[in-house]
């Protein structure tokens, strides 16, 4: 059964025994106050049934044929009536009704015994006094109510309970239809209401088949409310938005895994290439000739210098791709710009490379990431602006530490300075010059690894300048 029917099905059984509840408190109730009121009429029906009998005595009907009628006029909501002769014989009414006092008074001799001396004739209190000592108390004190005298005989009256509760029947049948209709609206009612709050939950659930299904678009729910529904909207907003953005760097990573792998064989393939060709001539009998033999050795040696290079920049470039994060300490940036010129300068001894540190001391960073970083700008420098100065700089601007490598060189085009950090990218303009078109890549990576950023401004005829910002 589904939530919402179950949820509807709960709240006609709460209203069910809500009303169950209010219709037994009502009757108890009730009982109460009719059994109280019944004790009430009962003093009323004493005067009630003297008046008849003295009616139908004068109409000369006797009280044995005006019993029934008598029983009738006196019956009513909750209460029991029996009619006696003055000698305590059965009339008419309940039979199963004796009241106790009866007995007593017909053991004294007629309930005129007990009739105050106040309400007799001088002749009757006489005869009392004659008759010898008093008589004992009067038996109805025990049950004033429960029975009367009237001419000729004696009328007992009882309240009755299971008459009390018949009586409520029409009652309970009213309350029981009006409950019944109740609790069937409050079910298609509750159902309706159900099902509009679990709407949401239902799309989530939707939603979340869907996104099993691998189907990764993201789908976010608006709830204006703040009850666990919109919390648990607002927790799916976020997981399917980590999802996708994971899905979404998973395909990106692919992508470049891809082109990496492509990319990689191609710039392999050349050198492989040359090498086995090289092979398959000095097989040819090339081996015979020192001086061919020579050049072809050293062309190889070249290849296989290029071959290696290429390897450990793609070894770099792994490592740099790996979750490992970086190591991140306080490097100082006068010594580590110092440190490169000096490398710099014993590669290429005849032109001018230079520092300088302007407002700023250290740098929080991967000291061997960032060393990589700039010494693969200042190489690109090395090879594609021959004996033009090159100028490090480092400065702090706005919070953030700003390392530049410039050289004076010919400088890039627009279609160049684009693709420089692609990786393989070795420009249009690259001529005999060789390398592998990573250093740039691996600079990015490496800055990017530690939250900066690395620019490239440059254009014909007036240098590059490679801006790293920390």
């Amino acid at each position: 059964m589904k939530l919402a029917a179950r949820l509807s099905a709960l709240y006609a059984a709460l209203l069910g025994v809500t009303v169950l509840v209010v219709i037994l408190a009502s009757s108890i109730s009730l009982v109460f106050e009719l059994w109280s009121f019944s004790r009430d009429v009962m003093v009323a029906k004493h005067e009630e049934a003297r008046i008849l009998v003295d009616q139908y005595r004068r109409e000369g009907v006797s009280l044995q044929k005006a019993a029934p009628e008598i029983v009738d006029a006196l019956s009513g909501i909750g209460m029991r009536v029996t009619v006696f002769d003055i000698k305590g014989r059965y009339l008419a009414g309940d039979k199963t009704l004796r009241p106790r006092p009866l007995a007593g008074v017909l053991a004294a001799g007629g309930m005129s015994h007990y009739i105050p001396s106040s309400l007799r004739g001088p002749q009757e209190v006489t005869d009392r006094y004659m008759r010898g000592p008093p008589m004992p108390a009067d038996p109805t004190r025990l049950e004033p109510l429960s029975l009367t005298y009237v001419e000729g005989g004696y009328v007992g009256f009882e309240p009755s309970f299971p008459l009390l509760l018949v009586s409520l029947i029409p009652y309970w049948r009213i309350v029981l239809t009006i409950a019944a209709v109740a609790i069937v609206l409050s079910w298609f009612i509750g159902r309706l209401f159900a099902q509009q709050a679990l709407r949401p939950v239902n799309e989530v659930s939707d939603s979340l088949r869907a996104l099993a299904d691998g189907d990764y678009t993201q789908r976010r729910f608006l709830m204006a409310g703040v009850d666990e529904v919109a919390d648990l909207t607002v927790a799916f907003n976020d997981a399917v938005a980590s999802v996708a953005t994971a899905i979404e760097h998973r395909k990106h990573a692919e992508e470049r895994m891809r082109q990496f792998a492509a990319d990689a064989g191609h710039e392999l393939r050349t050198p492989l290439t040359v090498i086995a060709g090289y092979i398959d001539v000095l097989r040819r009998g090339a081996i015979e000739e020192p001086r061919i033999a020579r050049q072809i050795l050293a062309t190889m040696s070249i290849e296989k210098e290029h071959m290696r290079g290429l390897i450990e920049r793609l070894m770099r470039l792994a490592r740099l791709d790996s979750e490992a994060p970086p190591n991140i300490e306080p490097v100082d940036v006068a010594e580590l710009l110092r440190g490169q010129c000096e490398a710099a300068r014993r590669l290429d001894d005849r032109r001018a490379i230079d520092y300088s540190v302007d407002g700023l001391k250290t740098v929080d960073a991967d000291k061997g990431e960032l060393s990589e970083a700039v010494w693969n700008a200042i190489e690109n420098a090395l090879k594609y602006a021959p004996d033009a100065p090159i100028h490090l700089s480092a400065r702090r601007n706005n919070g953030h530490a700003i390392i530049t490598i410039k050289d004076e060189g010919p400088g890039m085009s627009e279609s160049e300075r684009l693709h420089a950090f692609e990786r393989f990218y070795r420009g249009d303009q690259r001529g005999e010059i060789t390398g592998t078109g990573l250093g740039l890549a691996i600079a990015k990576r490496a800055i990017e690894r530690v939250g900066g950023d690395i620019a490239i401004d440059s254009a014909p005829g007036h240098g590059t300048a490679v801006t790293i910002t920390i």
